[in-house]
């Protein structure tokens, strides 16, 4: 366990070093200064009503959450795609696994390390934007914790799949390759927003096995439904077609099967990345 942790530690080092921790401070000031500046004036519209701001409110926050969700898992791709292939491009990890010093422990430090990283910025990054938006509106989500814990997930699974490409293939193509999947799984997301709209099963079915190839998009929904006042949710459902159609609308939390699948596929990645990292000659 010592060179898991120890390699973590230089891995937060390296970070640092990078100015990837800077980068990330400088990005979420000036996206919840923006935020706190459209709330207020939500908050305090006059040409709105009072109902029609406790919509908005959770609405509006939605999709500020999922700008720092995007952000989120384009740094976890970022911060990842070097992890493995640079080092061995450059000859680094050559001198790192000639010590006593297995491969395993020095991609599980790696990965110890980054995800750190990405668990500290999910948690930064709700709780100012929460309390931003409740020092300007009065308006807290029903499980803040819940949120945070659903966004590190999100980019928790990324960061561990672009591990695994790290292992293989270069730094660019590793990264152009994260990037591309989280989106093309978003994208999934919304064609079954609109099979739902639409009563269409085809894109239903696209929705929903795009879920389960790559769960980035399913965690995010959990993270939308914990945002979501249940009056909110209420008024949602009572609409016609209110059950689908809307990509930042989740009518209920991840089932605890698709949460089970969730775990099985972290971990079957993770195992992927060691044996793929064992093998690989350097």
């Amino acid at each position: 366990m010592r060179p898991i942790l120890i390699v973590a530690r230089l891995t937060l080092r390296e970070a640092v070093r990078r100015k990837l921790v800077a980068a990330f401070f400088v990005i979420t000031v000036a996206m919840v200064s923006l935020s706190a500046w459209g709330f207020d004036r939500l908050s305090h519209s006059r040409s709105i009503t009072s109902g029609e701001v406790g919509i908005a409110l959770p609405q509006s926050l939605i999709l500020f959450m999922f700008m720092f969700s995007f952000v989120l898992a384009l740094s976890a791709s970022a911060i990842a795609s070097p992890a493995v292939s640079a080092e061995v491009e450059s000859g680094a990890l050559q001198t790192v696994v000639a010590r006593p010093i297995r491969r395993s422990e020095v991609l599980l430090g790696k990965w110890l390390g980054l995800a750190t990283v990405v668990a500290g910025y999910a948690i930064v990054v709700v709780a100012l934007e929460l309390a931003v938006v409740d020092w300007v509106s009065g308006f807290v989500p029903p499980n803040p914790v819940a949120v945070a814990a659903y966004i590190f997930a999100e980019g928790a699974v990324l960061l561990t799949l672009v591990l695994l490409i790290s292992t293989r293939l270069s730094t660019i193509a590793t990264g152009v390759i994260g990037v591309a999947l989280f989106g093309s799984a978003w994208m999934g997301g919304v064609v079954g927003a609109l099979g739902a709209s639409f009563n269409i099963s085809a894109l239903k079915t696209v929705g929903q096995v795009s879920r389960y190839v790559m769960p980035t998009d399913g965690l995010w929904h959990g993270a939308i439904y914990y945002l979501e006042p249940s009056s909110v949710i209420a008024q949602r459902l009572s609409e016609p077609g209110g059950e689908g159609g809307n990509p930042f609308f989740a009518v209920a939390a991840p089932s605890w099967e698709y949460l089970l699948w969730a775990s099985i596929w972290f971990v079957a990645v993770l195992v992927a990345s060691l044996v793929s990292f064992e093998r690989r000659e350097l």
